[in-house]
């Protein structure tokens, strides 16, 4: 059996944030109802705060397992662009490697695309304003997402460095979105119907008071049980949904640090969003409720991604064959 190599420049060719949606609807439905097996993430400091990951599981589904590779850039490698993984795809039943894909790509767009399902689960249906925290590649693509999924007129986005909200800004714009570059993170969350944290925070850059009577939160940057994005106030006002569970617990510190200070009931993380889209759970409860997406990332979402572009990349002829 021949191997399909898939480069960066063809997965965003091929993976269009609509179809990713769906994919993670389906990745996280498949999380919740026992389709999918997945290994918990293993994680190697490096130099320069940069992060070897592991992330290995297998779909049912799709009769394949893998892992992505990669390593989560600290801060100079983020403005040099230089992380890089990949995603060795299996046929879990003959053992054949059928596709090696770029999982850079693969990682801002499902990310994004993840929080646009929970956020049409959770959100009001009337929600129009969005606020990004953090202007980096992936909290932009949360704009192309989540404007998806809800009515969105309006983005406020936040940056530690100003200029690069102003550029985010910018793109927002060409959607024919009104784009605010807001001074702090307060002024960008005070008016938004749905928050997006998207950081390397360690500290707090979202408070609880500041959030409005109706708020949805993805919450997306904090995947160390030692950093955190949230304060306590904001989890504890909020309806709670995880991708997964265990990985929640275990890799946010939005939960983890108020759970280990004892302000936060476990019990009061209502459950996994896969289970609201398999009728497990109710979603919002009230027009006035704050629900909160605790979004740590997750290998299925990264096979399911995977696997969607390399059947695009068969149809079109994209990839190189190559056998080992």
């Amino acid at each position: 059996m021949k191997t399909r190599i898939i480069r960066g420049d063809e997965v965003r060719r091929l993976l269009t944030m609509e179809d990713c949606i769906e994919a993670m609807r389906a990745a996280l439905r498949d999380v919740s109802a026992g389709d999918g097996a997945m290994l918990q993430r293993c994680m190697l400091p490096l130099p320069q705060d940069n992060k070897f990951a592991l992330m290995g599981g297998a779909d049912r589904r799709e009769r394949l397992c893998g892992a992505k590779v990669i390593v989560f850039p600290g801060a100079e490698a983020a403005r040099r662009g230089t992380s890089q993984g990949i995603i060795p795809l299996f046929d879990s039943e003959t053992g054949a490697l059928a596709a090696i894909v770029d999982a850079e790509q693969i990682t801002a767009v499902r990310t994004a695309a993840a929080s646009a399902a929970a956020t049409d689960l959770l959100a009001r249906k009337s929600a129009a304003s969005l606020a990004i925290l953090g202007a980096g590649r992936i909290g932009s693509l949360h704009i192309d997402a989540i404007r998806r999924v809800r009515p969105i007129r309006t983005v406020y986005v936040w940056n530690r460095t100003f200029s690069r909200a102003q550029e985010c800004c910018r793109r927002a714009a060409e959607l024919g979105l009104r784009a605010v570059p807001c001074a702090s993170a307060e002024e960008a969350v005070r008016e938004a119907d749905i928050v997006c944290t998207v950081t390397q925070a360690r500290e707090p850059i979202l408070l609880g008071r500041w959030l409005k009577p109706g708020a949805h939160i993805n919450a997306v940057g904090a995947c160390s049980p030692l950093a955190r994005e949230l304060d306590s106030e904001a989890v504890l006002r909020s309806r709670i949904y995880a991708d997964q569970r265990e990985a929640a617990l275990r890799d946010s510190g939005d939960l983890a640090i108020p759970l280990k200070e004892g302000s936060l009931d476990a019990r009061k993380i209502c459950g996994e969003v896969g289970q609201v889209l398999l009728g497990e759970l109710p979603g919002r409860q009230s027009e006035e409720e704050i629900t909160l997406f605790e979004s740590v990332g997750i290998s299925l979402e990264d096979l399911c991604a995977a696997a969607l572009v390399r059947r695009k990349a068969e149809a079109s002829g994209l990839g190189l064959e190559v056998e080992f």
